[in-house]
């Protein structure tokens, strides 16, 4: 994996093997009043890290997200990958890296012109407060196709990094990144570990802007300011493995948010299935003009 080369970093999760089969759907119902197309939808927010407002304004977002999904008809069904031992860094790619590598191209866009809230309720489950807020909308489609002329790249430094045994010691992840206008970047590291990492924004790094008059090159100033390195990792037990990068860029900056990534998790969202939902919640209130995505996998050995 990558990450900051320290005990808690090490410490994030066990590693396993799987195969995973799953279908995520938005919970709703749809009815008609006044020849008017409204859905009902709901949506929590589970986190001590925020205010009550902020805590209220997520779960509806997270309603809001949900309603377009529905009417949209915007869902994952029947997803399939797997992560086996046997082909764990082969050539043999994984096929979570392509439902990761479709999302943003694939994901319709929408946004709601009428909003009620319905109700809104406050619990407190293993200690942790759950925001719920209930709403009825109006949802309507992004009729806008793709932009052709905004193209993201990103370049890493070589395929394969070594660990060496030692945080410390092994390679660390370099990579330079291209963007065809302005935007801000969001960059995820797609773990060998059922797990993803937000690597950009994150706490050592806020400025995700990319200024095209400033180029690849003013963006690699900003990365050299980082305090950390970006070191790989194994899985305990695995003499290799595939990891991928994948980078969203955006015209307007509208912030990833997972319920997933507390102070406590460290940025990470803890598995592929919930990964791909949240990512698909914050894509599809993103009109598919001002986004566009890209990614870059490699593979990690352990140095004999």
């Amino acid at each position: 994996m990558v990450g900051i080369p320290n005990s808690d970093r090490r410490k994030r999760g066990r590693y396993r093997v799987l195969v995973l089969v799953f279908s995520l759907t938005a919970v709703s119902t749809l009815y008609v009043q006044a020849d008017t197309n409204w859905t009902e939808a709901t949506g929590r927010c589970y986190s001590t890290d925020v205010t009550p407002n902020e805590g209220w304004r997520r779960a509806q977002r997270d309603a809001e997200a949900n309603a377009i999904r529905d009417v949209l008809g915007v869902k994952i069904t029947d997803a399939t990958f797997g992560v086996k031992a046997e082909s764990m860094g082969s050539k043999n790619a994984s096929n979570y890296f392509s439902l990761f590598s479709e999302l943003s191209r694939s994901t319709t866009s929408g946004h709601i012109v009428a909003e009620d809230i319905l109700n809104k309720s406050l619990e407190i489950e293993n200690d942790y407060p759950v925001y719920t807020v209930k709403i009825r909308a109006v949802v309507t489609k992004d009729t806008g196709e793709s932009d052709p002329g905004f193209r993201i790249h990103i370049h890493l430094n070589k395929e394969v990094y070594f660990d060496r045994g030692s945080p410390d010691l092994n390679d660390a992840v370099k990579f330079s990144i291209t963007a065809s206008e302005n935007c801000y970047l969001y960059l995820f590291d797609i773990m060998s570990n059922d797990s993803v990492l937000l690597l950009i924004p994150d706490p050592y790094f806020t400025d995700n802007y990319y200024s095209a008059t400033e180029g690849p090159a003013g963006f690699d100033r900003k990365l050299a300011s980082l305090p950390i390195k970006l070191r790989v990792g194994l899985p305990p037990g695995k003499d290799i493995s595939t990891e991928m990068l994948y980078l969203v860029a955006l015209k307007k900056k509208v912030n990833f948010f997972s319920p997933h990534m507390t102070k406590a998790s460290l940025g990470i969202i803890p598995t592929y299935k919930s990964a791909l939902l949240d990512l698909q919640k914050w894509l599809v209130m993103i009109p598919r003009n001002m986004r566009t995505s890209t990614s870059a996998s490699f593979t990690i050995k352990k140095e004999r």
